[in-house]
């Protein structure tokens, strides 16, 4: 699988401005609308289904583990020497 998938996903879920992934069904509308004539005056476009996320940027994945474990510790969901 690709390493940090889960935290990547989990990222993308909290900050993309539609504050949610995308579905199947939405990535396969957007093929029907490409291969439908609805489309037929689009040309050369990057066609994004990603509730938004092309427009953010993400950091790097050491640096959300390291977030993550420390928002984990203060919550209490971690003992106190895991983040280390």
């Amino acid at each position: 699988g690709i390493a940090d998938a889960r935290l990547m996903f989990n990222y993308q879920k909290r900050h993309a401005p539609l504050r949610r992934t995308v579905s199947i069904e939405e990535v396969g509308n957007s093929a029907l609308y490409l291969l439908s004539d609805l489309s037929s005056g689009v040309t050369g476009e990057t066609h994004f289904v990603d509730s938004g996320y092309n427009i953010i940027s993400m950091p790097h994945p050491d640096v959300l583990k390291t977030q993550e474990d420390a928002e984990a510790k203060l919550a209490g969901d971690l003992p106190a020497n895991a983040a280390e």
